[in-house]
């Protein structure tokens, strides 16, 4: 046992070490009923909780990543005594196609990136001192592997591209003189020097814009794109539990007057309440609703993706996306386990699935579930849905959903204009949204149809 672990435990009574003791056995029980056998496990004699996690790349690489958590004594009660987190990728570390240049190059990519693993799982266990943090620890891991990691992924491809699509830029141009704007992602902009980072750092650059504070955070810049490319690299550097460049735009111009003259966002850094409807409608009244959406991985088509492969592929599986339903369930017991069945029981039938929750009311949230497909698929699902145990009762026991109602169903029109992410847009950590988030997504899936639904629905409440 460590000198830390005993001094920890000396400043406890017997009583809150046996309390600490019996919470620190109930989340090891908790890991125990919410994994299989091989996505998580316990080693007792250290209070370590090792869980499996699988980084996969699109040509079918995978990366078996091992992160432990680590209870020393005292925890959850004490306050100093915080989860010792550590990653390493595990033996059986990649799939079948081990041997090629593009595996290697995938391990070598995710062996980089464990710090930033490690890290953003530290920070959230910190959020959570003199508390249970487990579940939350796991949960930023789970969210690390399906956002941050995609992002360095993404990163690092364009890396290898900026260059040329900088010369592209200025050959348009023959002083070079080209107008840049960013929309920037983070979990959370809350603390009082971040914010005043922001705001600083664009009067530094001479960029204007806006800072959306609060979960998430929303940053828009505009000025000189040499400015734009030093702003984002510099708030990089910064500890973040995560943040991406999510929606980029670049102008070419003739001179530095019709670069003032171009700009559509204020000349200084404006900082936004806590409101995504607030930034939302500044960004739609400038011109720049589609930038905005792209901090919800909705992108025009229009837009430039990645390479022609990656526009075909988009435009491929939004055109599938042909019918659609839009129901609400009252309520769910067992969240995580209720939406893990909806997530499978899409999947199964080939359709697209996307739960969100209003936050207008914390204690009961508004709970809308959107299913995409063809329509013999979403049918499938539907029928599927409501003959099989999805939630419990209040006894903690399996039963039907009797309290689900389709609020509308039928074919889609307006998704053929928009690429939308719903894989990006359907994940734990972004399943709560404001009533004006909620009603941007639903109408760019469902149009005025699907947006006249939740409107009644949110006047009813």
């Amino acid at each position: 046992r460590s000198p830390y672990m005993v001094a920890a435990m000396s400043s406890m009574s017997a009583e809150e070490e046996d309390e600490a003791r019996e919470r620190r056995l109930a989340e090891i029980e908790f890991v125990r009923s919410a994994y299989g056998e091989d996505e998580a496990w316990v080693v007792d004699e250290k209070l370590t909780i090792y869980r499996r996690l699988l980084v996969s790349s699109s040509d079918g690489n995978v990366i078996h990543v091992l992160l432990s958590l680590t209870m020393p004594d005292g925890y959850p009660i004490d306050e100093e005594a915080i989860l010792v987190i550590d990653a390493r990728i595990s033996d059986d570390a990649v799939g079948a196609s081990s041997s090629s240049c593009t595996a290697k190059n995938m391990r070598k990519m995710v062996m980089d990136s464990l710090p930033s693993l490690i890290e953003a799982c530290r920070l959230s266990a910190l959020e959570y001192v003199g508390s249970e943090s487990i579940f939350a620890v796991l949960s930023r891991a789970d969210e690390w592997i399906s956002v941050d990691f995609v992002d360095i992924v993404e990163s690092s491809n364009h890396i290898n591209t900026d260059d040329a699509n900088e010369v592209e830029i200025i050959s348009k141009c023959d002083n070079g003189l080209v107008l840049g704007r960013r929309l920037i992602h983070s979990h959370h902009i809350i603390a009082q020097s971040k914010r005043k980072a922001v705001v600083e750092l664009a009067d530094q650059y001479n960029l204007g814009g806006y800072s959306k504070i609060g979960w998430p955070g929303v940053i828009v810049i505009e000025g000189e794109e040499s400015d734009c490319m030093a702003y984002v690299d510099e708030i990089r550097s910064m500890r973040w539990q995560h943040l991406a460049v999510r929606g980029e735009e670049q102008l070419a111009v003739r001179d530095q007057d019709e670069l003032e003259q171009t700009r559509v966002l204020p000349n200084k850094m404006q900082e936004l309440g806590d409101d995504m409807s607030c930034i939302a409608e500044r960004c739609k009244d400038a011109g720049l609703e589609e930038l905005f959406l792209t901090s919800m991985k909705i992108y025009s088509k229009k837009e430039s993706v990645s390479s022609d492969a990656s526009n075909q592929k988009a435009n491929t599986e939004s055109s599938s996306y042909s019918y659609g339903a839009l129901c609400h369930v009252d309520h769910m017991r067992d969240g995580k386990g209720y939406r893990k069945w909806l997530r499978k029981a899409s999947v199964a039938a080939g359709c697209k699935l996307l739960v969100k929750a209003s936050d207008s009311n914390v204690k009961r949230p508004l709970v809308i579930v959107s299913i995409l497909g063809e329509e013999s698929d979403v049918k499938r699902v539907l029928k599927r849905w409501r003959t099989s145990r999805v939630d419990v009762d209040s006894a903690g026991k399996p039963c039907l959903e009797r309290m689900m109602t389709v609020m509308t169903e039928g074919k889609l029109s307006l998704l053929q204009h928009k690429t939308v992410d719903i894989d990006s847009l359907d994940q734990e950590d972004q399943l709560i949204v404001s009533d004006q988030t909620l009603c941007d997504i639903l109408q760019v899936i469902g149009g005025t149809e699907w947006l006249n639904e939740i409107e009644s629905l949110m006047h009813l409440r």
